[in-house]
C-alpha cells in the first residue's frame, strides 16, 4: 500500500501543471517583443499550421508590449473594474449576509417559498432577463452609469443561497443563548456567526470577487460610453481587434484574481474576526 502513496500526489502535480501552464505560457508571451509576438500571431491564425507554437523560454525578453498597454485607456478601464468589484463585493456582503441569516434563523409564513423564488433567480441565465432588467434600469435613470452595473449585482442570489446554508449549520441554541444574555441583532452577527462561517465568507469573497471582476455582458448591454466600461470588455476588444496587443494586458488582468486567491487561501491566518 505503501507504493500507491505518490500515485495522489502525482496526479495532482500532473493537474497542476495543466492548470498553470496556459498562465505561464500568456506570461511568457508577454515578455516577447513586439515583431516576436506580431510573427506569433501570424503563424497561430495561419490556416497551414495543424500546431500552436509553444515558448517554453522567450527568445528575447522585452517589457516593450507592458509599455503599449499600460496608457491611459487601459488604466483608467483597470480602476473602474477595481471599483466595481470592491462596491458589488461589500453592499452584496451587506445585503446576502442579513438575507442569508434572515431565511436561516427567522421564522415567517412563506419564508420557504420566498427563498425558492429567490433562489430561482440564480438558474436563470444573463440573457433572459436582459429585456425587463434594461426596462427597470431605464425607468431608474441609471443606464450608462456605475449604477447599471452595481444595482442588479449587489442582489444577487448566491451569496444569499450559500450564507443560509452556512448559517443553517449553527445550533439554535447558541443564538438563543447570546439572546438570554444581552446580546443584541449587530452583536451576534459580528461576534458569534461571522467567526463561525469564516470558511463561507471566504468562499463568498473568492466566487463574488472573479465574478465580478470578470464579467463582460452588463457592461456591454448597459454601459455605451469608454468612461465606465471595464477592463474585461476592453480585453474583449483587443482580442477582436488587436490580439497581438492582448498578452501584457492579460497578465495585468490575472495579477489582482492571484492576490484574492492567495489570500483567501491563507485566509485562516489572518484573523480578521
Amino acid at each position: 500500500m505503501k507504493m500507491l502513496k505518490p500515485i495522489p500526489w502525482l496526479i495532482l502535480a500532473v493537474l497542476l501543471i495543466l492548470i498553470l501552464y496556459p498562465i505561464y505560457q500568456v506570461l511568457i508571451l508577454s515578455l516577447l517583443p513586439n515583431t516576436e509576438i506580431v510573427s506569433y500571431i501570424t503563424e497561430v491564425e495561419n490556416p497551414a499550421n495543424r500546431f500552436i507554437p509553444r515558448y517554453f523560454i522567450p527568445r528575447a525578453f522585452s517589457l516593450e508590449q507592458y509599455r503599449i498597454a499600460i496608457n491611459d485607456r487601459f488604466l483608467r478601464a483597470y480602476y473602474v473594474s477595481v471599483f466595481y468589484t470592491i462596491t458589488v463585493t461589500v453592499l452584496q456582503f451587506c445585503i446576502a449576509f442579513v438575507m442569508g441569516f434572515v431565511f436561516a434563523k427567522t421564522r415567517f409564513k412563506g419564508r420557504d417559498i420566498v427563498f425558492f423564488l429567490y433562489l430561482a433567480a440564480m438558474v436563470l441565465p444573463f440573457h433572459v432577463t436582459l429585456v425587463p432588467l434594461n426596462q427597470v434600469l431605464h425607468s431608474l435613470n441609471v443606464l450608462n452609469t456605475p449604477w447599471a452595473i452595481i444595482l442588479p449585482a449587489v442582489f444577487s442570489p448566491l451569496g444569499v443561497f450559500l450564507f443560509r446554508q452556512f448559517i443553517c449549520q449553527i445550533p439554535d441554541e447558541i443564538l438563543e443563548a447570546a439572546t438570554i444574555d444581552g446580546a443584541g441583532l449587530f452583536r451576534i452577527l459580528k461576534d458569534i456567526i461571522l467567526p463561525v462561517i469564516r470558511n463561507g465568507v471566504m468562499v463568498f469573497l473568492l466566487l463574488t470577487i472573479t465574478t465580478q471582476w470578470a464579467a463582460i455582458e452588463p457592461a456591454l448591454a448597459f454601459i455605451r460610453t469608454d468612461d465606465w466600461r471595464p477592463v474585461s470588455l476592453l480585453l474583449r476588444e483587443l482580442v477582436s481587434s488587436n490580439p497581438s496587443q492582448t498578452f501584457a494586458p492579460g497578465v495585468l488582468f490575472m495579477l489582482p484574481m492571484i492576490f484574492v486567491y492567495v489570500a483567501t487561501a491563507r485566509s485562516k491566518n489572518w484573523g480578521m474576526f
